[in-house]
């Protein structure tokens, strides 16, 4: 009798070892951003012994190792995969402009392109971190343009182009003999799409030019400049008497408004520290 009562209690142990031992898994939990391998999707229960592998999901690059776990009298071993966003690294660079990375250049970071000032952008701002690299191709920065200026009566510019001007293309205004240059001699394609300054200069024929004559200085003289008429960049020259200082320019220019320039200087009487 107790032979058989061995035997049984043997026979039981047997049975609940190989049970055991044969115990198949369910369906193992993927670590962050992994999946199970195509193969292993549809399968619901795995057999004692069974391995299967992880794979990273899109934008996302393996760290550790291995990728595999193994499934021992149902229960799974620890995943040692590690699944971290992928680097798109260095987009380029834009010319005219700039490339910044407010985020980062990982996986659903997002780059920004501008352009410097006077230039237009031709493409995308921002372009996104895929899982396969930046989504989408820089923009390129082209320089603003501006239409040539209108022409300039009794006068031209230079250099003179057949179609458009581009940002910080410069002309130069001349007047044609016997005129005057009455404004900026110069303007420059701005930004705005204009050449600035906007309004043109004029060209003033300078035999219509007549300064009158400044007269007499008081407690002063004239030194040149006596003869009239006082036409276009005359001069007339003063000088003051002893005792005195001037105060302005001693010597005026005969303006293209028909005015003295500077206007007609002052002597004043000049005090000694000895005088009460």
């Amino acid at each position: 009798m107790i032979t058989i009562c061995r035997t049984s209690v043997l026979l039981g142990l047997v049975v609940t070892v190989a049970i055991a031992q044969g115990q198949s898994c369910s369906k193992p939990v993927a670590g962050p951003n992994m999946k199970l391998r195509n193969k292993f999707i549809l399968s619901e229960t795995f057999p004692n012994n069974s391995r299967v592998s992880f794979a990273c999901a899109d934008g996302y690059m393996a760290a550790g190792w291995p990728r595999f776990i193994t499934c021992t009298s149902g229960t799974w071993s620890p995943v040692k995969l590690i699944c971290q966003r992928s680097n798109c690294g260095y987009a380029g660079e834009v010319e005219y402009g700039r490339v910044d990375y407010p985020e980062g250049s990982e996986f659903g970071d997002r780059l920004v392109a501008s352009c410097n000032t006077g230039y237009n952008r031709i493409g995308r701002t921002t372009i996104y971190c895929g899982a396969r690299g930046w989504m989408g191709r820089l923009p390129v920065c082209e320089a603003q343009a501006c239409d040539p200026p209108p022409p300039l009566t009794n006068g031209d510019y230079s250099p003179k182009v057949e179609e458009v001007y581009f940002y910080e293309n410069m002309i130069i205004y001349s007047c044609d003999k016997g005129f005057a240059l009455d404004g900026s001699k110069s303007a420059v394609c701005s930004e705005s799409g204009q050449f600035m300054p906007r309004d043109p200069p004029d060209c003033i024929y300078v035999g219509d030019v007549k300064c009158k004559d400044p007269g007499r200085l008081a407690n002063g003289e004239r030194t040149a400049g006596f003869q009239a008429p006082h036409g276009y960049l005359s001069t007339v020259t003063f000088r003051c008497d002893s005792g005195y200082i001037m105060v302005g320019a001693g010597t005026i220019r005969c303006g293209l408004d028909s005015n003295w320039s500077p206007g007609l200087p002052q002597c004043r009487f000049q005090r000694h520290a000895d005088c009460g």
